[in-house]
């Protein structure tokens, strides 16, 4: 019987597997570890002694749990090959630094698989146990949204107002620097990026974090999904308190 999962919905409802992925857990927990790498490494899901991916995480938790390195380190590989053909679906050539963001959701994951069995196990891989296509889309999606909140930044601030309603303007000095942290595709963006970044470790701690989160890393400023980690909830402020920072980081860093 597979270990049940841990990990609750919004509404306070408990993960379950659909009934056909559990069966194939319970069949794979009493294969010897030979059938079961070589049915992972089966590629066609048409084939018969196909084994689904999210049986296949469950195979790799459970050897992580029971201390079987041997185990991991022979069913991992199947697995994380299976990771970079779908991503390699999902993100194509044509978005600019596509293999970029497919190793950094690859890296993701693989820090997922690393926290099993520790206090970090936050039953963050429960969702790949019940849609596995899903539970990498977000991964991808949180990522790729993180990159593209770079280049949206300045035209979100453009139409968001202060806590008094006085609209705050956009600066193209942050907007100029977000665009150099992206890609500083050439010679003028990098010196750019590098004589802003002198000028950033001057700036009120405060509106450092702003400018260092939003610009630099990617992060929005607020957002109204509790669950979505933004400036806001990694300083413990309102997503107005960091707007205010990175106007007046802005009207600094044009002065200077």
């Amino acid at each position: 019987m597979p270990r049940a999962l841990n990990k609750m919905t919004k509404g306070g409802v408990g993960y379950k597997r659909p009934p056909e992925i559990e069966a194939s857990i319970d069949v794979a927990l009493g294969q010897e570890l030979d059938e079961q790498l070589r049915r992972a490494k089966i590629r066609d899901p048409a084939d018969p002694g196909y084994m689904s991916s999210e049986c296949l995480v469950h195979l790799v938790r459970e050897a992580r749990l029971s201390g079987d390195k041997r185990a991991v380190d022979r069913l991992v590989v199947p697995l994380l090959s299976r990771c970079e053909r779908r991503l390699k679906r999902t993100i194509p050539d044509s978005r600019p630094d596509a293999q970029g963001l497919r190793d950094e959701v690859l890296q993701t994951f693989c820090e997922l698989l690393a926290r099993v069995g520790t206090n970090h196990d936050a039953t963050a891989l429960d969702l790949f146990e019940c849609k596995f296509n899903k539970g990498l889309a977000t991964l991808r999606y949180r990522r790729v949204r993180k990159e593209d909140n770079r280049g949206k930044l300045f035209r979100d601030i453009g139409r968001e107002v202060d806590e008094d309603g006085q609209p705050i303007d956009p600066n193209d000095t942050l907007g100029r620097l977000s665009r150099a942290a992206q890609t500083p595709a050439n010679q003028e963006d990098f010196v750019h990026l590098a004589e802003m970044l002198e000028e950033i470790k001057k700036l009120p701690p405060a509106q450092r974090k702003a400018v260092e989160l939003c610009c630099l890393q990617g992060y929005a400023p607020g957002s109204e999904d509790p669950n979505e980690v933004t400036a806001a909830t990694i300083c413990g402020v309102s997503g107005t308190a960091i707007r205010k920072n990175l106007r007046k980081a802005a009207e600094k860093l044009k002065a200077r």
